[in-house]
């Protein structure tokens, strides 16, 4: 599964596959939300937990090495290059 086909998946989906098969990395806070970090399959995932923590306010693949950004100084992350279109 690629990152964009777990973009398209619906929320409920997303969430399960990150929970059960995602490897957890890290979490951040963020205002009202705690942020979860996930590896599923060759992305990386994001869970964004609601503040009372039992309510997922949004699942999404990061498809960009600026998504990653809030991460990097804090662990380390195997980042792909970004291809340059023409």
């Amino acid at each position: 599964m690629s990152a964009k086909e777990f973009n398209e998946l619906p929320p409920h989906l997303q969430a399960t596959l990150a929970l059960e098969q995602g490897h957890y990395l890290y979490h951040r806070i963020k205002g009202w939300c705690k942020i979860d970090l996930y590896w599923l399959h060759d992305f990386y995932v994001e869970i964004w937990f609601l503040y009372d923590l039992k309510s997922i306010g949004l699942v999404r693949a990061l498809t960009t090495s600026r998504q990653l950004e809030p991460y990097l100084e804090t662990i380390k992350l195997k980042l792909k290059p970004q291809r340059k279109d023409k």
